[in-house]
């Protein structure tokens, strides 16, 4: 029962990963795109209406935000960002998928990494959001961590060689 719970949780985490990596790849895409077709002043006026527009308070900081990224600095950084973090993700589920000994810890280090900043940000701006971005972030870690471990140990005990890396 535990074994097919821990795989159940090891697939929702690898599903998870391509298609935020999916999805953060396609949105880079768009963006150059976007760009490529000279659209970057017209995604500024955008943000700027939906900020003029907007009469509730949550509406009004995400129209100011977007009016901040879509700088043409604004754009070519969100751009990068979702790129490199699309092809990080998609790796990261690769890995996991694949059952390679290093992806849980690739998973590990690369979420595990960010933790800090997000209890720095829900401490600067406290938001119910921020703290189930964290809760889930911390438990993704831990049971990568725990995964990771339970894995070694089983290969120690077992006398076995580590799968081979494909």
């Amino acid at each position: 029962m535990r074994a097919s719970l821990d795989e159940t949780a090891l697939r929702a985490i690898i599903i998870y990963k391509w298609v935020k990596g999916a999805v953060q790849l396609f949105l880079a895409v768009a963006l150059l795109a976007s760009l490529a077709l000279g659209f970057g002043d017209e995604i500024a006026d955008w943000a700027h209406m939906f900020r003029n527009h907007s009469t509730r308070a949550y509406a009004v900081m995400l129209g100011r935000a977007l009016e901040r990224a879509t700088t043409p600095r604004g754009l070519h950084i969100t751009m990068l960002a979702l790129g490199v973090d699309g092809v990080v993700t998609c790796v990261e589920g690769w890995a996991l998928h694949r059952r390679h000994r290093w992806g849980p810890w690739l998973v590990v280090g690369v979420t595990g990494a960010l933790l800090p900043f997000e209890v720095y940000e829900l401490f600067r701006h406290f938001r119910w959001v921020r703290v189930l971005v964290l809760a889930v972030n911390a438990a993704v870690v831990a049971f990568l961590v725990w995964h990771a471990r339970a894995l070694a140990r089983g290969l120690e005990t077992d006398g076995r060689s580590p799968p081979p890396a494909a």
